[in-house]
């Protein structure tokens, strides 16, 4: 039986590891961060990862916590980091705007209230994910009988 890729769609669905930075308003360097995501139906969660640019802590890497929501060209979610030491646990708002190819993400971040808190973010895809992957190893053996 050969499964159809309508379950799963790289046009459509933002399942995968994503890469990509975060600036400030008021300036400064980008930070460099990678994101995780999890699509199921427009429904989003995941994780990221980057490196320590705020707390004063010896922890050398952040990872938090995303949850959130695409539209058809939108996604919103919010990321929250994980317990550490010197570790904010504020939400931060994201909104953004997706491609038509579902290769890039570009859009803002805030505190929600906190004006000096905010800035910009941009997300490219680096992978689709393992289900992504099972699907075209799955049709690419249905081509070849």
């Amino acid at each position: 039986m050969v499964r159809k890729s309508a379950n799963f769609s790289r046009d459509s669905d933002l399942t995968g590891v994503w890469s990509g930075e975060y600036w400030y308003n008021v300036g400064g360097t980008p930070t460099p961060f990678t994101a995780h995501f999890v699509d199921s139906g427009g429904t989003l969660t995941g994780t990221t990862l980057e490196p320590n640019t705020f707390a004063r802590s010896a922890v050398t890497e952040l990872s938090a916590t995303l949850r959130g929501a695409r539209g058809d060209l939108s996604v919103r979610f919010v990321k929250l980091y994980d317990t550490a030491p010197g570790v904010h646990q504020k939400p931060i708002h994201y909104a953004g705007t997706v491609d038509s190819k579902f290769t890039m993400i570009d859009g803002e971040w805030s505190f929600g209230g906190h004006s000096n808190y905010a800035g910009r973010f941009v997300l490219v895809r680096v992978s689709r994910g393992a289900e992504a992957k099972a699907v075209e190893r799955e049709e690419a053996l249905e081509l070849r009988r």
